[in-house]
Protein backbone atom coordinates (compact mmCIF):
# COMPACT_ATOMS: atom_id res chain seq x y z
CA UNK A 1 0.00 0.00 0.00
CA UNK A 2 2.89 2.40 0.63
CA UNK A 3 3.89 2.26 -3.05
CA UNK A 4 0.54 3.77 -4.02
CA UNK A 5 0.88 6.56 -1.48
CA UNK A 6 4.52 7.36 -2.24
CA UNK A 7 3.86 8.85 -5.69
CA UNK A 8 1.46 11.68 -4.82
CA UNK A 9 3.46 12.72 -1.74
CA UNK A 10 6.68 12.75 -3.73
CA UNK A 11 5.16 14.89 -6.48
CA UNK A 12 3.73 17.40 -4.01
CA UNK A 13 7.00 17.69 -2.10
CA UNK A 14 9.08 17.98 -5.27
CA UNK A 15 6.86 20.80 -6.57
CA UNK A 16 6.96 22.58 -3.21
CA UNK A 17 10.74 22.28 -3.05
CA UNK A 18 11.09 23.55 -6.62
CA UNK A 19 9.03 26.61 -5.70
CA UNK A 20 11.23 27.12 -2.65
CA UNK A 21 14.35 26.79 -4.80
CA UNK A 22 13.05 29.48 -7.16
CA UNK A 23 12.37 31.87 -4.27
CA UNK A 24 15.72 31.00 -2.66
CA UNK A 25 17.52 31.86 -5.88
CA UNK A 26 15.91 35.30 -5.88
CA UNK A 27 16.60 35.87 -2.20
CA UNK A 28 20.21 34.72 -2.24
CA UNK A 29 21.45 36.02 -5.60
CA UNK A 30 19.94 39.51 -5.57
CA UNK A 31 22.40 42.10 -4.28
CA UNK A 32 21.53 45.67 -3.27
CA UNK A 33 23.59 48.45 -4.84
CA UNK A 34 24.12 50.06 -1.45
CA UNK A 35 22.52 50.91 1.87
CA UNK A 36 20.33 53.47 0.09
CA UNK A 37 18.72 50.83 -2.20
CA UNK A 38 15.57 50.35 -0.12
CA UNK A 39 13.49 48.75 -2.88
CA UNK A 40 15.97 45.93 -3.42
CA UNK A 41 16.48 45.46 0.33
CA UNK A 42 12.72 45.24 0.83
CA UNK A 43 12.48 42.71 -2.00
CA UNK A 44 15.23 40.57 -0.49
CA UNK A 45 13.57 40.70 2.93
CA UNK A 46 10.22 39.73 1.40
CA UNK A 47 11.78 36.84 -0.53
CA UNK A 48 13.56 35.68 2.63
CA UNK A 49 10.34 35.79 4.64
CA UNK A 50 8.52 33.92 1.88
CA UNK A 51 11.31 31.34 1.85
CA UNK A 52 10.91 30.86 5.61
CA UNK A 53 7.15 30.36 5.23
CA UNK A 54 7.59 27.96 2.30
CA UNK A 55 10.27 26.00 4.14
CA UNK A 56 8.17 25.68 7.29
CA UNK A 57 5.00 24.71 5.43
CA UNK A 58 6.84 22.19 3.24
CA UNK A 59 8.46 20.71 6.34
CA UNK A 60 5.07 20.36 8.03
CA UNK A 61 3.67 18.84 4.84
CA UNK A 62 6.57 16.37 4.71
CA UNK A 63 5.95 15.26 8.29
CA UNK A 64 2.79 13.38 7.32
CA UNK A 65 4.37 10.82 4.96
CA UNK A 66 7.55 10.63 7.04
CA UNK A 67 5.59 9.77 10.20
CA UNK A 68 3.62 7.15 8.28
CA UNK A 69 6.93 5.81 6.93
CA UNK A 70 5.67 6.25 3.38
CA UNK A 71 8.73 8.38 2.58
CA UNK A 72 12.13 8.40 4.22
CA UNK A 73 13.09 11.09 6.70
CA UNK A 74 15.46 12.67 4.14
CA UNK A 75 12.47 14.14 2.31
CA UNK A 76 12.21 16.76 5.05
CA UNK A 77 15.84 17.88 4.66
CA UNK A 78 15.42 20.27 1.68
CA UNK A 79 12.65 22.19 3.41
CA UNK A 80 14.79 22.60 6.53
CA UNK A 81 17.70 23.83 4.39
CA UNK A 82 15.44 26.39 2.71
CA UNK A 83 14.10 27.48 6.09
CA UNK A 84 17.61 28.01 7.46
CA UNK A 85 18.77 29.76 4.27
CA UNK A 86 15.84 32.18 4.40
CA UNK A 87 16.42 33.00 8.05
CA UNK A 88 20.17 33.44 7.52
CA UNK A 89 19.71 35.71 4.50
CA UNK A 90 17.13 37.84 6.31
CA UNK A 91 19.39 38.18 9.35
CA UNK A 92 22.35 39.06 7.13
CA UNK A 93 20.41 41.81 5.35
CA UNK A 94 19.06 43.28 8.59
CA UNK A 95 22.49 43.30 10.24
CA UNK A 96 24.49 44.47 7.22
CA UNK A 97 22.12 47.21 6.06
CA UNK A 98 20.58 48.73 9.19
CA UNK A 99 17.74 51.14 8.71
CA UNK A 100 18.85 54.72 9.03
CA UNK A 101 17.37 57.46 11.23
CA UNK A 102 15.05 58.64 8.45
CA UNK A 103 13.49 55.22 7.78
Amino acid sequence: MTGLLRGPWAVILILANLLSAYVAYGALVTQPQGAWDEQTLTGIEFASALLIVLGASTFLLALVPVQRRTLSRWWSAPSLIFLIAGAARWAYIVLTYPQGPGG
